[in-house]
């Protein structure tokens, strides 16, 4: 049975949030869409968390650091999603302390390029810079990212690895895109049960060539060798469902470490919600970090 607080965050999406997903991403509406998540998702710091921001050599974001934490070999390297458009580092500052004070980790957020400022592969270049830059400071990476951030967190290690780079410990991705098409099954069953999302969408404008067979645009045409250990979360009742499924499937058939969690009833990226089911899946994002 779903708690109170989630039953409140479904309505509350399909009231606010749902029809927005109509509109046209124009500058105007992106611009809009971001200010509107800083400012329903503002967050105090904690007081043993210590905030630092850092912009130097193509590499953006915030450090989040765990006063007196004993991991200093280790950093969570948090992707957040969005669509490549809408999101924000800020907006995502909750979740990405909670996971890092859960786990014990400091964490660093990644400010990646989106659309408009910038097109595919912009967002992938970023990422890729911020890699090497904490790789030079940790000996162990986790990643985690949501949405289209957990697509990023697929394309980076499946470029890494063709590069022979040193890959993540462990990935964990919160509803992950895996086809820019949107044309699955469960975009048009679970249409109208994803209190979040519309189905069955036009392609996103940050790539020009969404149907390009590119495993760094839709990672369904990868095929997840050497990958590393993967925790896949995601709701019963969101459109990208089969993305997870998907994903599921050709990580076992390569024999990777593969983790699915379906949270029954509950809907695309519930995490960056406040409910009793969001604090229960970052424990166990968190565990599977630990875990290592």
């Amino acid at each position: 049975m779903l708690s109170k607080e989630a039953r409140k965050s479904i309505d509350f999406s399909r009231k606010h949030i749902k029809p927005e997903q109509n509109l046209p991403l124009t500058k105007r509406t992106i611009l809009e869409a971001r200010k509107g998540a800083d400012a329903g998702n503002a967050f105090k710091i904690p007081n043993n968390v210590e905030l630092y921001k850092i912009n130097q050599n193509g590499v953006k974001g915030e450090f989040y650091c765990i006063k007196n934490n004993s991991c200093k070999d280790k950093i969570i390297m948090f992707l957040h999603g969005g669509a490549y458009s809408t999101g924000t580092v800020y907006s995502r500052r909750k979740l990405a302390i909670k996971l890092g004070k859960k786990a014990g980790i400091d964490v660093f957020s990644v400010d990646y390029t989106q659309y408009p400022e910038g097109k595919h592969p912009s967002a992938q270049k970023d990422i890729f810079k911020a890699y090497n830059f904490l790789c030079k400071k940790y000996h162990h990476i986790f990643l985690f990212g949501e949405s289209a951030g957990a697509t990023l967190a697929l394309t980076l290690t499946i470029e890494l690895r063709e590069k022979n780079k040193k890959i993540p410990d462990r990935i964990s991705v919160f509803s992950p895109v895996i086809n820019q098409l949107n044309t699955s099954s469960s975009e048009y069953l679970r249409s109208e049960r994803d209190p979040m999302l519309v189905g069955a969408t036009d392609p996103i404008p940050y790539f020009d060539d969404p149907a390009k067979r590119d495993a760094l645009i839709s990672p369904i045409y990868d095929d997840f060798h050497d990958f590393p250990p993967l925790l896949i979360n995601c709701g019963s009742e969101e459109v990208k469902y089969d993305s997870s499924a998907i994903l599921n499937n050709l990580c076992e058939k390569a024999g990777v470490d593969v983790r699915w969690h379906v949270w029954q009833d509950l809907f695309h990226v519930f995490v960056l919600f406040d409910c009793p089911e969001t604090d229960l899946a970052i424990s166990q994002i968190a565990e599977f970090f630990i875990d290592n």
